[in-house]
Protein backbone atom coordinates (compact mmCIF):
# COMPACT_ATOMS: atom_id res chain seq x y z
CA UNK A 1 0.00 0.00 0.00
CA UNK A 2 2.37 2.49 1.09
CA UNK A 3 4.85 2.11 -2.12
CA UNK A 4 1.37 2.50 -4.19
CA UNK A 5 0.72 5.39 -2.90
CA UNK A 6 3.91 6.33 -2.67
CA UNK A 7 4.37 5.94 -6.56
CA UNK A 8 1.20 7.94 -7.44
CA UNK A 9 2.27 10.36 -5.47
CA UNK A 10 5.18 10.97 -7.49
CA UNK A 11 3.63 10.78 -10.61
CA UNK A 12 1.17 13.20 -10.05
CA UNK A 13 4.02 15.88 -8.24
CA UNK A 14 6.10 15.11 -11.18
CA UNK A 15 2.80 17.02 -13.43
CA UNK A 16 2.72 20.55 -14.55
CA UNK A 17 -0.41 21.71 -13.56
CA UNK A 18 0.16 26.27 -12.60
CA UNK A 19 -3.31 27.11 -11.71
CA UNK A 20 -5.52 27.65 -14.85
CA UNK A 21 -3.54 25.60 -16.73
CA UNK A 22 -4.12 21.88 -14.90
CA UNK A 23 -4.93 20.23 -18.42
CA UNK A 24 -2.19 17.75 -17.35
CA UNK A 25 -3.26 16.75 -14.08
CA UNK A 26 -6.81 16.62 -15.22
CA UNK A 27 -5.65 14.26 -17.81
CA UNK A 28 -4.02 12.09 -15.47
CA UNK A 29 -6.93 11.88 -12.87
CA UNK A 30 -9.56 11.07 -15.81
CA UNK A 31 -7.66 8.22 -16.86
CA UNK A 32 -7.09 6.65 -13.46
CA UNK A 33 -10.72 7.48 -12.39
CA UNK A 34 -12.06 5.65 -15.67
CA UNK A 35 -9.40 3.05 -14.95
CA UNK A 36 -11.63 1.81 -12.22
CA UNK A 37 -14.43 1.89 -14.41
CA UNK A 38 -16.24 5.09 -13.24
CA UNK A 39 -17.83 7.84 -15.65
CA UNK A 40 -15.95 11.36 -15.14
CA UNK A 41 -17.08 14.97 -15.70
CA UNK A 42 -14.99 17.30 -17.05
CA UNK A 43 -16.70 20.82 -16.44
CA UNK A 44 -15.87 23.99 -18.67
CA UNK A 45 -13.46 25.65 -15.99
CA UNK A 46 -11.95 21.68 -16.10
CA UNK A 47 -12.60 20.23 -12.74
CA UNK A 48 -12.64 16.87 -13.21
CA UNK A 49 -14.98 14.39 -11.14
CA UNK A 50 -16.66 11.09 -10.58
CA UNK A 51 -20.02 10.21 -8.92
CA UNK A 52 -20.27 6.69 -7.41
CA UNK A 53 -23.68 6.53 -6.62
CA UNK A 54 -25.01 4.96 -3.41
CA UNK A 55 -26.38 1.57 -2.76
CA UNK A 56 -29.37 2.52 -0.22
CA UNK A 57 -29.32 6.37 0.75
CA UNK A 58 -29.78 9.93 -1.09
CA UNK A 59 -27.20 11.47 1.13
CA UNK A 60 -24.25 12.46 -0.93
CA UNK A 61 -21.04 13.69 0.23
CA UNK A 62 -18.50 15.93 -1.95
CA UNK A 63 -14.74 14.80 -1.33
CA UNK A 64 -12.45 17.56 -3.19
CA UNK A 65 -8.51 18.45 -3.86
CA UNK A 66 -7.31 21.09 -6.04
CA UNK A 67 -4.91 20.05 -9.10
CA UNK A 68 -3.31 23.42 -9.47
CA UNK A 69 -0.39 24.73 -8.00
CA UNK A 70 1.87 28.02 -7.53
CA UNK A 71 4.02 29.39 -9.84
CA UNK A 72 4.60 31.95 -12.31
CA UNK A 73 3.25 33.34 -15.94
CA UNK A 74 5.94 34.86 -18.70
CA UNK A 75 5.16 38.65 -18.37
CA UNK A 76 7.95 39.91 -20.52
CA UNK A 77 10.05 39.05 -22.87
CA UNK A 78 13.53 40.62 -23.38
CA UNK A 79 15.60 41.04 -26.43
CA UNK A 80 18.70 39.40 -24.82
CA UNK A 81 16.24 36.18 -24.51
CA UNK A 82 15.83 36.83 -20.33
CA UNK A 83 12.08 36.55 -18.83
CA UNK A 84 10.42 38.58 -16.62
CA UNK A 85 7.87 37.03 -14.05
CA UNK A 86 4.34 37.31 -12.73
CA UNK A 87 3.54 35.30 -9.91
CA UNK A 88 0.39 32.96 -9.49
CA UNK A 89 -0.16 32.07 -5.79
CA UNK A 90 1.81 33.12 -2.96
CA UNK A 91 5.07 32.70 -3.48
CA UNK A 92 8.05 32.77 -0.82
CA UNK A 93 10.34 35.27 -2.10
CA UNK A 94 13.37 34.33 -0.06
CA UNK A 95 13.24 31.26 -1.71
CA UNK A 96 13.59 31.88 -5.16
CA UNK A 97 16.45 33.36 -6.40
CA UNK A 98 18.77 30.36 -8.11
CA UNK A 99 15.49 28.20 -8.12
CA UNK A 100 15.51 25.65 -10.78
CA UNK A 101 12.02 26.13 -12.97
CA UNK A 102 10.18 24.70 -16.10
CA UNK A 103 8.47 27.05 -18.84
CA UNK A 104 5.79 25.77 -20.74
CA UNK A 105 6.47 26.06 -25.04
CA UNK A 106 4.62 24.28 -27.76
CA UNK A 107 2.67 21.12 -27.08
CA UNK A 108 2.25 21.08 -23.44
CA UNK A 109 6.05 20.66 -23.46
CA UNK A 110 8.23 22.26 -21.18
CA UNK A 111 11.44 23.60 -21.18
CA UNK A 112 14.60 24.03 -18.23
CA UNK A 113 15.09 27.40 -16.96
CA UNK A 114 16.77 28.85 -13.67
CA UNK A 115 15.80 32.20 -12.26
CA UNK A 116 19.09 34.38 -11.90
CA UNK A 117 21.06 35.38 -8.89
CA UNK A 118 23.72 37.87 -9.16
CA UNK A 119 27.35 36.40 -8.62
CA UNK A 120 28.50 36.80 -5.28
CA UNK A 121 31.71 38.15 -6.10
CA UNK A 122 29.66 41.25 -7.53
CA UNK A 123 27.50 41.49 -4.58
CA UNK A 124 27.64 44.45 -2.39
CA UNK A 125 27.54 43.75 1.44
CA UNK A 126 24.27 45.44 1.36
CA UNK A 127 22.56 43.02 -0.59
CA UNK A 128 24.06 39.81 0.57
CA UNK A 129 20.92 39.70 3.66
CA UNK A 130 18.01 41.20 0.99
CA UNK A 131 15.72 39.31 -0.43
CA UNK A 132 14.81 40.51 -3.84
CA UNK A 133 11.06 41.22 -5.17
CA UNK A 134 9.70 38.75 -7.74
CA UNK A 135 9.57 41.37 -9.90
CA UNK A 136 13.45 41.94 -10.09
CA UNK A 137 14.25 38.35 -10.98
CA UNK A 138 14.20 37.04 -14.62
CA UNK A 139 14.53 33.69 -15.88
CA UNK A 140 17.47 32.74 -17.80
CA UNK A 141 16.94 29.72 -20.47
CA UNK A 142 19.91 29.60 -22.12
CA UNK A 143 18.83 31.52 -25.17
CA UNK A 144 20.72 34.24 -26.57
CA UNK A 145 17.36 36.32 -28.12
CA UNK A 146 13.79 37.02 -27.40
CA UNK A 147 13.55 35.33 -31.46
CA UNK A 148 14.98 32.37 -29.87
CA UNK A 149 12.44 32.04 -26.83
CA UNK A 150 9.82 32.70 -28.74
CA UNK A 151 10.67 30.25 -31.36
CA UNK A 152 10.36 27.61 -28.74
CA UNK A 153 6.47 28.72 -28.32
CA UNK A 154 7.24 30.64 -25.10
CA UNK A 155 5.18 33.42 -24.99
CA UNK A 156 3.46 36.14 -22.75
CA UNK A 157 1.12 34.30 -20.32
CA UNK A 158 2.83 31.06 -20.97
CA UNK A 159 3.44 29.06 -17.56
CA UNK A 160 6.14 28.76 -15.01
CA UNK A 161 6.69 26.32 -12.42
CA UNK A 162 8.97 25.23 -9.59
CA UNK A 163 11.06 22.53 -12.09
CA UNK A 164 8.92 19.09 -10.43
CA UNK A 165 11.39 16.93 -7.82
CA UNK A 166 10.00 14.18 -5.77
CA UNK A 167 12.81 12.67 -3.19
CA UNK A 168 11.87 9.47 -0.29
CA UNK A 169 13.62 10.71 3.13
CA UNK A 170 13.88 9.02 6.18
CA UNK A 171 11.16 7.33 7.71
CA UNK A 172 8.82 7.42 5.09
CA UNK A 173 8.64 10.51 4.84
CA UNK A 174 8.64 12.94 1.32
CA UNK A 175 9.85 16.04 -0.22
CA UNK A 176 8.36 17.02 -3.56
CA UNK A 177 6.87 20.02 -5.54
CA UNK A 178 3.69 20.62 -5.16
CA UNK A 179 2.84 18.20 -2.46
CA UNK A 180 0.16 21.16 -2.10
CA UNK A 181 -1.65 19.69 -3.35
CA UNK A 182 -1.10 16.23 -4.94
CA UNK A 183 -1.25 15.19 -1.67
CA UNK A 184 -5.47 15.29 -1.77
CA UNK A 185 -5.16 13.88 -5.73
CA UNK A 186 -3.55 10.70 -5.12
CA UNK A 187 -6.41 10.59 -1.80
CA UNK A 188 -9.10 10.73 -4.28
CA UNK A 189 -7.28 8.27 -6.70
CA UNK A 190 -7.10 5.62 -4.13
CA UNK A 191 -10.96 5.99 -2.32
CA UNK A 192 -12.02 5.95 -6.16
CA UNK A 193 -10.45 2.43 -6.32
CA UNK A 194 -11.82 1.38 -2.88
CA UNK A 195 -15.62 2.84 -3.64
CA UNK A 196 -15.19 1.59 -6.98
CA UNK A 197 -14.99 -2.26 -5.90
CA UNK A 198 -17.53 -1.50 -2.68
CA UNK A 199 -20.13 1.01 -3.52
CA UNK A 200 -20.33 3.32 0.16
CA UNK A 201 -24.34 3.75 1.38
CA UNK A 202 -24.47 7.21 0.06
CA UNK A 203 -23.38 8.62 -3.00
CA UNK A 204 -19.80 10.19 -2.90
CA UNK A 205 -18.44 12.94 -5.27
CA UNK A 206 -14.63 12.28 -5.53
CA UNK A 207 -13.51 15.96 -7.29
CA UNK A 208 -9.91 17.28 -8.37
CA UNK A 209 -10.46 21.13 -8.41
CA UNK A 210 -9.08 24.14 -10.75
CA UNK A 211 -7.69 27.02 -9.90
CA UNK A 212 -7.76 27.19 -5.81
CA UNK A 213 -4.16 28.83 -5.46
CA UNK A 214 -5.66 31.79 -7.85
CA UNK A 215 -8.84 32.67 -6.78
CA UNK A 216 -9.97 29.64 -4.47
CA UNK A 217 -13.06 29.66 -6.40
CA UNK A 218 -12.89 27.35 -9.09
CA UNK A 219 -14.57 24.50 -6.87
CA UNK A 220 -17.72 26.15 -6.07
CA UNK A 221 -19.46 25.06 -9.89
CA UNK A 222 -18.89 21.61 -8.41
CA UNK A 223 -20.78 22.33 -5.44
CA UNK A 224 -23.31 24.33 -7.53
CA UNK A 225 -23.55 20.86 -10.01
CA UNK A 226 -23.63 17.96 -7.53
CA UNK A 227 -24.90 20.20 -4.48
CA UNK A 228 -24.18 17.50 -1.68
CA UNK A 229 -24.71 17.71 1.28
CA UNK A 230 -21.62 17.81 3.53
CA UNK A 231 -18.16 18.64 1.74
CA UNK A 232 -14.54 17.70 2.73
CA UNK A 233 -11.99 19.43 1.50
CA UNK A 234 -8.55 17.86 1.29
CA UNK A 235 -5.80 19.50 1.82
CA UNK A 236 -1.94 19.67 2.52
CA UNK A 237 -2.42 21.36 6.05
CA UNK A 238 0.51 23.22 7.92
CA UNK A 239 2.53 21.32 10.32
CA UNK A 240 3.72 22.97 13.68
CA UNK A 241 6.64 20.67 14.20
CA UNK A 242 9.64 22.39 12.94
CA UNK A 243 12.06 24.46 15.02
CA UNK A 244 10.59 27.72 13.83
CA UNK A 245 6.41 27.56 14.36
CA UNK A 246 7.46 25.86 17.96
CA UNK A 247 4.85 27.23 20.09
CA UNK A 248 2.36 28.20 17.50
CA UNK A 249 0.42 25.17 16.98
CA UNK A 250 0.34 21.30 17.90
CA UNK A 251 0.46 19.66 14.60
CA UNK A 252 3.06 16.61 13.98
CA UNK A 253 4.33 15.36 10.30
CA UNK A 254 3.80 11.68 11.10
CA UNK A 255 1.06 11.77 14.16
CA UNK A 256 -2.00 11.23 11.65
CA UNK A 257 -4.15 13.45 9.59
CA UNK A 258 -5.90 16.89 10.96
CA UNK A 259 -8.75 18.64 11.08
CA UNK A 260 -8.87 22.35 10.53
CA UNK A 261 -11.90 23.82 13.49
CA UNK A 262 -11.22 27.16 11.81
CA UNK A 263 -8.82 29.17 9.14
CA UNK A 264 -8.93 32.99 8.16
CA UNK A 265 -7.38 34.16 5.11
CA UNK A 266 -7.38 37.89 6.55
CA UNK A 267 -5.24 39.47 3.60
CA UNK A 268 -7.37 40.70 0.92
CA UNK A 269 -10.26 37.83 0.98
CA UNK A 270 -11.37 38.35 4.26
CA UNK A 271 -12.56 34.78 3.96
CA UNK A 272 -12.10 31.50 5.63
CA UNK A 273 -14.32 28.68 7.01
CA UNK A 274 -15.06 27.17 10.73
CA UNK A 275 -15.48 23.44 10.40
CA UNK A 276 -18.92 22.08 10.82
CA UNK A 277 -20.10 20.65 14.33
CA UNK A 278 -21.35 17.63 12.82
CA UNK A 279 -18.17 16.78 10.09
CA UNK A 280 -16.32 17.31 13.33
CA UNK A 281 -18.31 14.72 15.58
CA UNK A 282 -18.66 12.61 12.63
CA UNK A 283 -14.73 12.38 11.79
CA UNK A 284 -13.78 12.32 15.36
CA UNK A 285 -15.94 9.46 15.80
CA UNK A 286 -15.27 7.51 12.82
CA UNK A 287 -11.42 7.97 14.14
CA UNK A 288 -11.73 7.07 17.49
CA UNK A 289 -13.78 3.76 16.23
CA UNK A 290 -10.76 2.68 13.70
CA UNK A 291 -8.17 3.77 16.05
CA UNK A 292 -6.71 6.28 14.17
CA UNK A 293 -5.52 9.33 15.65
CA UNK A 294 -7.31 12.71 14.01
CA UNK A 295 -5.17 16.02 15.51
CA UNK A 296 -6.46 19.49 15.55
CA UNK A 297 -5.68 22.58 14.10
CA UNK A 298 -6.50 26.15 13.34
CA UNK A 299 -4.59 29.20 12.36
CA UNK A 300 -4.53 32.25 10.56
CA UNK A 301 -3.32 33.46 7.28
CA UNK A 302 -4.60 30.68 5.05
CA UNK A 303 -7.67 29.05 3.61
CA UNK A 304 -8.96 26.59 1.29
CA UNK A 305 -11.90 26.18 -1.50
CA UNK A 306 -14.53 25.21 1.40
CA UNK A 307 -14.77 28.94 2.06
CA UNK A 308 -16.76 29.61 -0.74
CA UNK A 309 -18.05 26.04 -1.32
CA UNK A 310 -19.86 26.30 1.33
CA UNK A 311 -22.05 28.74 0.60
CA UNK A 312 -23.30 27.31 -2.11
CA UNK A 313 -26.92 26.62 -2.03
CA UNK A 314 -29.09 27.11 1.39
CA UNK A 315 -25.36 26.41 2.47
CA UNK A 316 -23.66 22.84 2.79
CA UNK A 317 -21.81 21.73 5.97
CA UNK A 318 -18.06 21.43 5.28
CA UNK A 319 -14.80 21.09 6.91
CA UNK A 320 -11.28 21.02 5.84
CA UNK A 321 -9.59 17.60 6.48
CA UNK A 322 -5.92 17.84 5.93
CA UNK A 323 -2.62 15.86 5.58
CA UNK A 324 0.36 17.41 7.82
CA UNK A 325 2.78 19.30 5.30
CA UNK A 326 6.02 21.28 6.06
CA UNK A 327 7.57 24.37 4.37
CA UNK A 328 4.56 25.26 2.31
CA UNK A 329 4.58 26.87 -1.34
CA UNK A 330 8.33 25.73 -0.97
CA UNK A 331 9.90 23.70 -4.03
CA UNK A 332 10.59 21.12 -0.77
CA UNK A 333 7.30 20.29 0.59
CA UNK A 334 7.26 17.44 2.77
CA UNK A 335 5.06 15.04 4.34
CA UNK A 336 4.68 11.90 5.92
CA UNK A 337 2.83 8.95 3.58
CA UNK A 338 1.48 7.22 7.05
CA UNK A 339 -0.26 10.14 7.59
CA UNK A 340 -2.06 10.04 4.13
CA UNK A 341 -2.14 6.21 4.09
CA UNK A 342 -4.35 6.85 7.88
CA UNK A 343 -6.33 10.33 6.55
CA UNK A 344 -7.66 7.56 3.42
CA UNK A 345 -8.36 4.95 5.57
CA UNK A 346 -10.36 7.50 7.97
CA UNK A 347 -11.96 9.33 4.83
CA UNK A 348 -13.22 5.91 3.36
CA UNK A 349 -14.45 4.67 6.62
CA UNK A 350 -16.35 8.19 7.24
CA UNK A 351 -18.16 8.19 3.86
CA UNK A 352 -19.24 4.47 5.14
CA UNK A 353 -20.85 5.43 7.62
CA UNK A 354 -23.50 8.18 6.18
CA UNK A 355 -26.73 7.06 5.69
CA UNK A 356 -30.29 8.53 5.53
CA UNK A 357 -30.26 9.27 8.97
CA UNK A 358 -27.11 11.11 9.51
CA UNK A 359 -27.67 14.42 10.43
CA UNK A 360 -25.88 17.51 9.11
CA UNK A 361 -27.74 20.24 10.80
CA UNK A 362 -25.70 22.04 13.45
CA UNK A 363 -26.83 20.84 16.68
Amino acid sequence: MKDKICRVLEELCLTPGLSGHEKLVSRLLKDKFESFGLDVTVDTFGNTYTRIEGKNSSKKVLITGHMDQIGFFVKYIDEKGFIKLERVGGIPEKTLSSLRVLVEAKDDTYVEGLIGVKSHHKTSPEEKYKVDKYQDLYIDIGCDSKEEVTALGIKIGSAIIYKPMFVRLQKDKVSATSLDNRIACTCLIELAERFSKDTPDCDVILAGTVQEEFSIRGAIHVARAVNPDAIICIDGGLATDTPDLSGTGEIIVGSGPFISLYNFHGRGTLNGAMAHPSLVRLLEETAEKAGINLQRGLGVGSLTELAYMQNEGMGIAGIDFDIPMRYAHSQIETADLNDMIKGIDLLEQTVRSVNDSTDFATR
